[in-house]
């Protein structure tokens, strides 16, 4: 038995997340101009990283292989390259704001969560966009010529611009990240307080996929104040210890990425495909329901489901009268169902018990087949 078999990796996505890895080391190999400009220190970040992207790349590819997530994703390259995107290109822009940025969804839900999870992403991707380029040795800081105290940026091997140390640019260039780390240890406070208070998060969260990680956040969070720390007001004392520890809670992170909760920041961005999907069908419009005549479906939606449920097998889903399970809009279905279990049960069971005394009877042509 191969490999693959044993671990039942499934082909085409381990040769996409291979093509996207390699991909990414071109690309820090172009960047670093050769690895000319790699930080020795940063090298196990950097294995991790590629680690990490490999499974990332591995799950998201895996996850769009599924035929509903295709049937989305699928949707949304072809809008991408299509005429179309221009004129949605104003709409994705808010939604990205919306959704991804300000995630406003999560405010709908609870002032407090989305401002626990609004510090804890902002302060990821605040955290990621500085350390990533810095890593890939795309980004680095060199002292400028005879003058040790002005600081030379380069970007891509180019110079970005030279700054004095003593103003407020390096000050905020060498501590944008503990910036990060305190917003990220403030989310996760919040976090953990909610779900200790939350007597449903409490019963249903799980150490390995809603503690963990926010537990691995506060370490490299920590870890990172501490080397801070220690330059700043210990005089270096114990600085290689704390950035071995430091190091060692990124690798724990950035490993366990692919494989928890924290994979749903990759995921997050689909919804904009989603919520354009679900434009279009409404600007489309509804169909009508067979049973009772009230519209309750998009017509993309309709025409997809169809051709998913052919591809699952799931075609044979009629009722009486040639009518499609898809064609009945929730109420009807459950008013079948129940229509069904009378039938069984001789009529010991009345099956308009539950339904509303407004709603309308529906049509004596549309029939459980037995």
């Amino acid at each position: 038995m191969s490999l693959i078999g044993e671990l039942d990796l499934e082909p085409r996505p381990l040769i996409r997340a291979a093509l996207a890895t390699l991909a990414l080391i071109g690309a820090v190999a172009l960047g670093s101009r050769g690895g000319r400009w790699l930080d020795p220190a940063l090298l196990g970040y950097l294995l991790a990283t590629l680690f990490a992207c490999f499974g990332v790349a591995y799950r998201y590819f895996a996850w769009i292989e599924r035929p509903a997530t295709r049937m989305y994703f699928t949707h949304t390259v072809r809008l991408l390259f299509s005429s179309r995107v221009f004129r949605a290109a104003p709409r994705m822009a808010l939604l990205a704001l919306d959704q991804i940025f300000l995630q406003r969804f999560i405010e709908k839900r609870s002032l407090r969560r989305w401002g626990a999870h609004a510090l804890l992403a902002w302060g990821c991707m605040l955290g990621f966009a500085v350390t990533l380029p810095l890593v890939f040795g795309w980004v680095r800081f060199t002292s400028e010529g005879l003058n040790p105290d002005r600081y030379q940026a380069w970007v891509l091997g180019f110079p970005a611009g030279a700054f004095p140390l003593d103003s407020f640019q390096a000050f905020l260039s060498f501590h944008i990240l503990n910036v990060a780390a305190v917003m990220v240890i403030a989310g996760c406070v919040l976090s953990l307080i909610r779900r200790k208070q939350d007597e449903g998060d409490s019963a249903t969260q799980r150490f390995d996929l809603d503690l963990l990680p926010l537990v691995l956040l506060i370490a490299v969070s920590m870890t990172g104040l501490m080397l801070t720390a220690s330059e700043q007001w210990l005089q270096g004392r114990n600085f290689a210890t704390l950035a071995f520890l430091h190091e060692l809670t990124v690798i724990l992170l950035l490993l366990g990425l692919p494989f928890g909760k924290l994979f749903h920041v990759v995921q997050r961005p689909a919804q904009l495909g989603v919520t354009l999907y679900k434009a279009e069908g409404e600007a489309e419009g509804r169909l009508a329901c067979k049973g009772c005549g009230s519209p309750f479906i998009r017509a993309n939606q309709r025409r997809d489901l169809g051709a998913l449920w052919k591809e699952l097998d799931l075609d044979g889903a009629r009722h009486g009268g040639g009518v499609h399970h898809l064609d009945l809009c929730p109420r009807c279905k459950r008013r079948l169902v129940a229509k069904a279990q009378g039938v069984r049960l001789h009529g010991a069971f009345d099956p308009f018990a539950t339904i509303p005394v407004h709603a309308e009877p529906i049509s004596d042509s549309i029939s459980l087949t037995s």
